[in-house]
């Protein structure tokens, strides 16, 4: 198994990351509107579970949705993605 060099080493962002992948992973028997509203989607409940759990700020799917059109273009996309969505969770 080859690693993963651009997968965050860090949680929260690394479970974002995790689950875009693992989003990600359907691609190919989707369209690209069902999969990206899929992964989006799937980000966004990650980050509203780790946020219930952790006493912090739950952030709106707009907001996910905000963060990957900002990664969209990146080498680092899915990295760039996990980071920016890890950065808008703060204590409630």
């Amino acid at each position: 198994m080859s690693r993963d060099i651009f997968r965050p080493t860090q949680i929260p962002a690394q479970l974002f990351y995790d689950a875009f992948q693992d989003e990600a992973k359907h691609r190919d028997s989707r369209t690209f509107e069902e999969w990206n509203r899929l992964e989006i989607e799937r980000v966004w409940k990650t980050a509203r579970d780790y946020a219930q759990q952790h006493d912090l700020k739950v952030p709106t799917l707009e907001e996910v949705k905000n963060c990957e059109r900002y990664a969209s273009g990146h080498t680092d996309y899915g990295s760039q993605w996990a980071y920016g969505v890890a950065r808008l969770l703060k204590k409630a």
